[in-house]
């Protein structure tokens, strides 16, 4: 994604009066499931393009190495440079992208096309209310050319070229967390508990559609025969992802109740799930500036050279950017005061699903109902599994997430 994507920092340079490089790199890690079940970082490349550098290859220190020694801090830079390289692509397109500027889409074409009484305007109304003000905000203070991310990051000056990159290989698969999932070959390995939580989540999601969904669709046919449905997948399909080759391969139609169950979890996943999962952990990474660096204010080291601990701080960012990471990372961390949860709390005054949806008839609140009952019984899995990790995964727990974006 970052191949094309030039070095930034002409807005901060402005901003700050510094005429400092933001670096940035090519980088990959290799990780090595061992016989302990633990992955463990085994090897990161390391390319600077821009420079036209060679790649450079860095590995762990041996278990004996002080922390003062060369071999321990040039795994310190390599870790610092692959977590530069992965913010960029966290901030811009995992989140920013992919949980705000797609899932506005559906926002407008359900505002657009499916009237208040449809019953998938009501089934999604609680999940995509927020969204357009959200990112009307986002677009006007973080991602614009002379916005916080411009500054902050080292891919800011080619953020939107960033973007285009990305979505010219998106797809409708990348929005199916299951599918996902698979296509990335992480079924299977250990400690992955956004994974194990998220499809979770998925599954109980789905379940709720489907109960919903089978009140008012009784056969494949009336899928096909809604004029309003048809409309809200054209919407989708020919403007919302117009630009994307294959139109990110959205369906022109749905043929049966399962597709339409599995395409309305689709939005109400992303919508909320993902968003909470990808928003709400950011200060706890990102705060510590070298866990995370929003950008690299030295090229990468060449292969052999010997690192330093002045080395390793004269890379990473000035102190005004390190401030507006910090600041920018806990703001998107808190919680809107106008958000509402899955699962609510009257202790916290926390509102929920039940409380804040358009839906009145006994059978639709029935199936809200079963849904809240399933997602107690996840809570109290996660709090159970919990207990025995050393840092536990406590993102997206129920009472955690948000039905919708609205930070």
């Amino acid at each position: 994604m970052l191949e094309e994507v030039g070095d930034g920092g002409s807005l901060m340079n402005i901003l700050t009066g510094f005429d400092l490089p933001m670096i940035v790199t090519l980088s990959d890690c290799l990780f090595f499931w061992d016989k302990e079940d633990v992955l463990r970082p085994i090897a990161i490349r390391i390319e600077y393009r821009n420079g036209k550098g060679a790649p450079s290859f860095w590995f762990p220190p041996p278990d004996t190495a002080e922390e003062e020694t060369p071999e321990y801090l040039s795994w310190m830079l390599a870790k610092m440079y692959f977590n530069s390289a992965n913010m960029q692509i966290h901030a811009i397109l995992t989140h920013f992208v992919k949980a705000h500027a797609v899932v506005e889409t559906f926002a407008i074409a359900t505002y657009r096309n499916l009237p208040r009484q449809h019953p998938i305007h009501k089934l999604l109304l609680p999940h995509v209310q927020g969204i357009i003000p959200i990112n009307v905000q986002g677009r006007q203070f973080l991602t614009k050319a002379a916005g916080v991310m411009s500054a902050l990051m080292a891919a800011g000056d080619k953020l939107w070229h960033l973007a285009d990159v990305y979505m010219k290989q998106f797809r409708i698969d990348q929005l199916m967390f299951p599918t996902d999932i698979k296509k990335r070959g992480v079924e299977d390995i250990p400690g992955y508990y956004f994974r194990d939580d998220g499809l979770a989540w998925w599954n109980n999601l789905r379940q709720y559609c489907q109960e919903f969904l089978e009140l008012h669709y009784t056969s494949d046919a009336m899928v096909t025969s809604d004029p309003e449905l048809s409309n809200f997948l054209l919407e989708l399909r020919n403007k919302g992802f117009e630009k994307i080759p294959d139109n990110a391969n959205f369906p022109e139609t749905l043929s049966t109740v399962s597709e339409l169950v599995d395409f309305i979890t689709m939005i109400m996943w992303n919508s909320s799930v993902w968003h909470t999962a990808v928003n709400f952990g950011q200060f706890n990474y990102l705060a510590f500036i070298p866990n995370s660096p929003c950008a690299m204010t030295e090229p990468p080291p060449l292969q052999g050279e010997e690192i330093t601990m002045e080395r390793i701080l004269t890379s990473m960012p000035v102190r005004e950017m390190a401030k507006v990471q910090i600041d920018i990372s806990y703001s998107l961390s808190l919680f809107s005061p106008v958000e509402k949860f899955y699962v609510g709390s009257v202790r916290e005054e926390k509102a929920s699903l039940k409380t804040e949806t358009t839906i009145v008839d006994d059978e639709e609140i029935a199936c809200i109902d079963r849904l809240i009952e399933r997602l107690n019984v996840m809570q109290a899995d996660i709090d159970k599994r919990n207990e025995g990790l050393r840092i536990p995964y406590v993102v997206i727990k129920p009472d955690l997430t948000p039905l919708t974006v609205q930070t």
